[in-house]
């Protein structure tokens, strides 16, 4: 008898469960006609495989939420230029009708597609990975929404570690001469210059390139003036200055080969050595993050697409679903685009692989940023883990308290902020105040 109330219980609520799951998906809401969504992303040069992850991210996105029928994907390739990533905008608005946009991958796209965007604000466009941080800050429009992060506000905090738990007072940085490694090595010199760090060495090389023999050269040349090499980089160009790293003998010469986000992603560490173990970089998303959302994001990826996802991929299922959810809270109306906006930015995020999020007031996300360590798994293969958590790190990082100053700062660029203590400290007085410098000598940081 006590079997069959169980039995009974149990059907009872499976068939709840069931009605109740059958009458969510009724009631939701179906546009009239699909609505048009505008993908633009590399599909050739050397980050090609960013593209193609970027729109794998978007369709998985659409398979969870249910949304296949209700959403029609319109792809441009942009073939790495910059002045043809806001051409692609053009077609996509004007020849396919779509008013909601995911822009590109790689910071001199954002760019370009950011001074668009200032023409253009009967549309949406959300970053598919572009991470220049003048694109939701001093370039900013209401029509940007980035579900991603800026290339500096991932990395005030890696500076930090690496000057106060490494202990390393002189760097050598390494990478491509375009806005975003400059983005990464702003965030990172600010970083590590307010917290003990003395002296950086800039080493910039042309986007995409793969011959790294002179630079090994040079930094045989330097190991006796400084401590680490932080390389500021992705995808096939790591991969060739890491077999150049290794057959220059450098891990005999540096303790430690620092990365930048991309450094350590997953199109990367299926490429490289065991020797990679050990290499920290930072990042908002982490492929060793054991939260189930992450877990669960891979599980689906995998079974998918047969490989292996990567923050790209994250950042294009994070914006559709942002995208889909905006959808939902206006009636899959797209008539009023400033309606949508609002709804995408009021939106607190608590299922994405990378961990919540939340939009700041210039439409950026505000996350946790990890330091990440590569470490092999049970199984032998190279996965990156989480060594250390930033919870609600904003675009602006320790700056989120004087943020009209921060932004007072030139703009990053290849040369700036200064990357000697004096006359950083001295940058930094001049446009945060005296006493804001002072405070981080008193107090060793921040």
């Amino acid at each position: 008898m006590k079997k069959n109330l169980v039995f009974l219980l149990s059907f009872l609520v499976t068939m709840f469960i069931t009605v109740f799951s059958v009458q969510s998906q009724a009631a939701k809401i179906r546009p009239s006609s699909p609505i048009n969504v505008g993908v633009t992303c590399p599909y050739s040069g050397f980050v090609a495989v960013l593209g193609e992850n970027l729109v794998k991210g978007i369709q998985l996105g659409i398979e969870v939420e249910g949304r296949g029928d209700d959403i029609k994907l319109f792809i441009e390739d942009t073939k790495l230029d910059g002045e043809l990533a806001s051409t692609k905008l053009d077609v996509l608005k004007q020849r396919s009708d779509c008013k909601i946009l995911i822009g590109s991958v790689t910071g001199f796209e954002g760019d370009s597609q950011a001074e668009w965007l200032k023409k253009n604000q009967d549309v949406i466009l959300m970053p598919g990975y572009s991470a220049t941080q003048d694109m939701t800050m001093r370039n900013f429009t209401n029509s940007m929404v980035r579900a991603g992060w800026t290339a500096d506000q991932v990395m005030f905090n890696f500076g930090q570690f690496v000057a106060k738990e490494l202990k390393y007072k002189k760097i050598i940085s390494i990478g491509a001469d375009y806005s975003y490694p400059w983005g990464q090595a702003a965030g990172f010199c600010r970083g590590f210059m307010e917290n003990g760090g003395e002296k950086i060495e800039y080493i910039w090389y042309p986007e995409g390139n793969l011959d790294f023999s002179s630079i090994m050269s040079r930094l045989q040349s330097m190991k006796n003036d400084y401590d680490a090499v932080f390389l500021n980089d992705g995808g096939a160009t790591v991969i060739a200055f890491w077999k150049a790293w290794e057959q220059y003998g450098l891990s005999k010469i540096y303790p430690q080969l620092l990365g930048g986000t991309n450094v350590a992603d997953t199109n990367v560490i299926t490429e490289v050595s065991d020797q990679f173990v050990g290499v920290y970089s930072a990042s908002h998303y982490v492929d060793g993050n054991p939260i189930p959302a992450n877990t669960e994001f891979i599980k689906k990826y995998r079974d998918k697409f047969g490989t292996e996802p990567d923050a790209v991929s994250v950042q294009g299922y994070d914006t559709i679903r942002c995208i889909i959810h905006g959808l939902d809270s206006v009636g899959w109306k797209v008539d009023d685009i400033n309606a949508l906006i609002d709804a995408i930015v009021a939106q607190k995020v608590i299922d994405s692989p990378r961990g919540p999020f939340y939009f700041d007031e210039y439409h950026n996300a505000v996350q946790n940023v990890y330091i990440k360590k590569v470490e092999k798994d049970s199984t032998g293969k190279l996965v990156n883990n989480i060594y250390k958590s930033f919870e609600n790190v904003s675009q602006f990082g320790p700056y989120q308290n004087v943020k009209k100053e921060y932004m007072s700062f030139p703009s990053d660029a290849r040369d700036y902020p200064p990357t000697n203590k004096e006359d950083y400290l001295k940058d930094a007085a001049k446009y945060l105040g005296q006493p804001y410098v002072d405070n981080l000598i008193k107090n060793g940081g921040w």
